[in-house]
């Protein structure tokens, strides 16, 4: 049995920081649009149904980027390539807060979401690759926490500055910052190290000292082997209903507050940042029960208190709930508690980077998170929860249903998928 390869304290740190900072701003730059529907609406002349399209394209961007930068990732590197996604993503936020009309905010969301899935995948190979196996759940679960805190950086700032400059100039503004501040990303190819097990992997490859009769094919086609095939389509599934419960959820609360119960902008702002902020612990818990108790069983524990806080939070927007202050709103302690149990997303990528080989990690773990997560089941939920608006009371009872759907799903896959608690990651 292979030993796993060591690196210095001062080599994870700089990886971790590097990765953190990849993921805040992966979460801040691919949901700002998401608090600024309403104010681009209105600038652009167009319905904010019109305008979520745009949303699917990003994640359709990521699609197509998952799958790209993925492959390259294993083939020529974590590190560059991983910069490269920061680069794209970062400049196409940026020239969004130019646009004059729909179409070009399409593209240039579409644009984006191709650095935006490229950096899940690669980001968690390189903690997965550095971090050792007994702590290995509670990285990936800080890690993915900073997701949450690039929303709640999203919820800030957008907020601020449409309280600031108005609806026509605020959410202009929000995609600018957004955009410099994630180029200002690309300082980190001083930081972070490349994957010493990746390159040993490669190393190996060009001696020719790999083990006999080792695959080498293109990953992409390794993914979908024999031995492989089934883990990649549970995990695909698994991702798909629980991207789709997480963005039906996500995309549509600041228009559910903001339009339906008519609660003002700053409010509804703090709102959501407070949730965010206070459930954001959820992510530690989970991240502390895959170490203890496996991926597996984290994952059976937090998605039944997801959907039993989702029965709740569909109960509470039925009653036809009333704002008053933040603290009196029970809806404020619905979406806190949402935002706890969406704490399971913490160990995905280190459940899925464990369940494949180095030389495929981070194109399988983008394939199933990205390409089938964000592109079959988040790109779905702007599409349907519209479609199911008309049948339903209003946006609410229609996004939660959707969250009560992807999470039953998510949980009926997990319980096909294979526990890797203790894994070591090695080059072969």
């Amino acid at each position: 049995m292979q030993e796993a390869i060591k690196y210095t304290s001062s080599e994870k740190r700089r990886t971790l920081l590097g990765v953190f900072l990849g993921y805040l701003f992966d979460g801040y730059d691919l949901q700002i649009i998401s608090y600024v529907l309403p104010a681009m609406s209105v600038s652009l002349n167009t319905s904010i149904s019109a305008l979520a399209l745009a949303i699917t394209y990003s994640l359709y961007g990521s699609v197509v980027g998952g799958f790209i930068f993925g492959w390259l990732a294993d083939i020529f590197g974590r590190k560059r390539i991983l910069l490269l996604t920061i680069f794209t993503f970062g400049i196409f936020t940026l020239l969004t807060g130019f646009v004059n009309e729909v179409n070009q905010v399409y593209l240039l969301r579409f644009l984006a979401g191709l650095g935006i899935g490229g950096e899940w995948g690669i980001g968690f190979s390189l903690l997965n690759e550095a971090w050792p196996e007994k702590t290995r759940g509670k990285a990936g679960s800080v890690l993915f926490s900073m997701y949450s805190y690039g929303l709640l950086a999203a919820a800030l700032t957008t907020g601020i500055l449409l309280a600031s400059f108005g609806g026509s100039l605020g959410w202009r503004y929000s995609f600018i910052v957004a955009g410099l501040l994630s180029l200002s990303l690309l300082s980190l190819r001083f930081i972070i190290p490349e994957s010493k097990v990746w390159k040993s992997y490669i190393e190996r490859k060009k001696e020719g000292t790999l083990p006999k009769e080792y695959d080498t094919r293109a990953p992409i086609v390794q993914i979908f082997s024999r031995k492989t095939i089934v883990t990649t389509l549970l995990i695909s599934f698994f991702s798909a209903f629980a991207l789709f419960a997480g963005y039906s959820i996500i995309v549509f609360t600041p228009t559910y507050l903001g339009k339906v119960l008519h609660i003002p902008v700053v409010d509804y702002t703090l709102i959501i940042s407070l949730a965010l902020l206070i459930g954001t612990p959820g992510y530690f818990v989970d991240g502390y029960l895959a170490d203890k108790l496996g991926r597996k069983r984290a994952t059976q524990i937090f998605v039944p208190g997801l959907i039993l806080t989702l029965l709740a939070f569909y109960y509470l927007v039925s009653s036809g709930p009333v704002y008053t202050g933040i603290f009196t709103f029970p809806i404020f302690y619905a979406l806190l508690a949402y935002d706890f149990f969406q704490g399971y997303f913490g160990h995905l990528g280190v459940w899925f980077g464990e369940l494949y080989p180095t030389k495929i990690r981070a194109t399988a773990s983008n394939f199933a998170f990205v390409v089938a997560g964000r592109g079959l089941g988040a790109a779905s939920a702007p599409i349907i929860i519209p479609i199911l608006l008309p049948y339903m009371h209003n946006l609410g009872t229609a996004m939660i249903l959707g969250g009560i759907i992807g999470a039953t799903g998510a949980l009926i896959f997990s319980i096909f998928i294979r526990e890797t608690k203790g894994t070591v990651i090695t080059p072969v």
